[in-house]
């Protein structure tokens, strides 16, 4: 009788173990569907200036890409992360090799993060995936502690490391920092809340409220785009890619002195009033701040136009 209890009851616990290993599989596999792309906090930034937020508490604009890899030596699901800010391409913040793996022992989804020895040999790999090749992880370096661990909850992942576990000495100050990062992913958003204190337990890198960076992910348009020249003359141009999510193109005319001409593509959705989400088409002059002119259309569309008789442009979603 007891020992047939006992059976019953390794039969269970080995059937529960069984349920949470293809449930955390299955969670893995959503993870990699939802991660790759580019994300951008262009919307959070813009609203900030328009609510006047203290300067103090206003979060730099970032823009993430998460790209897939084929690196094996690194594991089966393995990505290029690149981030830089303030619209600017060449304001590199971080370069990392993402490798996650599904821990069964403790129930979480690992994310093991790798930092490059030479970092500038890998700019814009996403681009150019030809210069990770040879890429091996003794060519890299993993903070001891530093593993994010990812959980599902409801329709969302989050991730965070483990309190106080994670540190590493600055090597302008040769301070020792200590991080508590927390991360939180869904299939249209990536938040990313940094905080790192000294051994005092001063903030040094961190909202100071604590408030994420609140990245939204943007979708691929490719666009073609004319600007008129003085003699009446159009210079065209094809295949520009642009993102939803604050992404900016120009074009040069094609003339003796040339004028140049951009567009920029939101998606916004206003934190406040009643206004509807709208994807908006600007059309901007160099040095200025504000647009020329805009088209709006429903945030969902795949084609979105503007013709203002002097230039015109027209941008159709096109996913990689």
């Amino acid at each position: 009788m007891i020992r047939g209890f006992v059976l019953l009851c390794a039969l269970m616990a080995a059937s529960a173990h069984a349920d949470q290993t293809a449930i955390l599989s299955k969670d893995l596999r959503i993870m990699m569907e939802w991660l790759p792309g580019v994300y951008d906090n262009q919307e959070q930034v813009y609203f900030e200036v328009e609510q006047n937020i203290d300067e103090a508490l206003r979060h730099e604009r970032f823009y993430t890409v998460f790209a897939p890899v084929e690196l094996p030596a690194f594991g089966d699901h393995v990505f290029y992360v690149q981030q830089h800010l303030s619209d600017d391409p060449s304001q590199i913040y971080r370069q990392r090799i993402y490798s996650f793996r599904a821990d069964y022992e403790i129930n979480a989804i690992r994310l093991t993060i790798h930092i490059p020895n030479a970092p500038g040999s890998l700019i814009d790999a996403h681009l150019d995936p030809s210069k990770l090749a040879g890429l091996t992880p003794d060519q890299t370096r993993v903070l001891p502690g530093c593993d994010v661990m990812w959980h599902r909850k409801a329709n969302q992942f989050v991730g965070a490391l483990a309190p106080d576990a994670c540190s590493q000495v600055a090597s302008k100050t040769g301070e020792r920092l200590i991080f508590n990062d927390e991360l939180r992913l869904t299939d249209s958003a990536f938040w990313m809340t940094e905080r790192a204190h000294d051994e005092r337990g001063k903030l040094v890198i961190g909202h100071p409220t604590g408030v994420p960076h609140k990245s939204l992910k943007a979708r691929r348009f490719e666009c073609w785009m004319t600007g008129m020249q003085r003699d009446g003359e159009w210079t065209f141009r094809r295949g520009l890619e642009i993102y939803d999510q604050g992404g900016m193109v120009w074009l040069t005319t094609d003339e003796a002195d040339p004028q140049k001409v951009g567009i920029k593509m939101r998606n916004v959705t206003w934190p406040y009033g009643t206004n509807r989400p709208s994807l908006v088409l600007y059309a901007y002059r160099p040095g200025e701040e504000r647009a020329v002119s805009y088209a709006w259309t429903d945030p969902s569309a795949v084609r979105i136009g503007i013709n203002l008789r002097w230039m015109q442009a027209s941008c159709t979603l096109t996913p990689q």
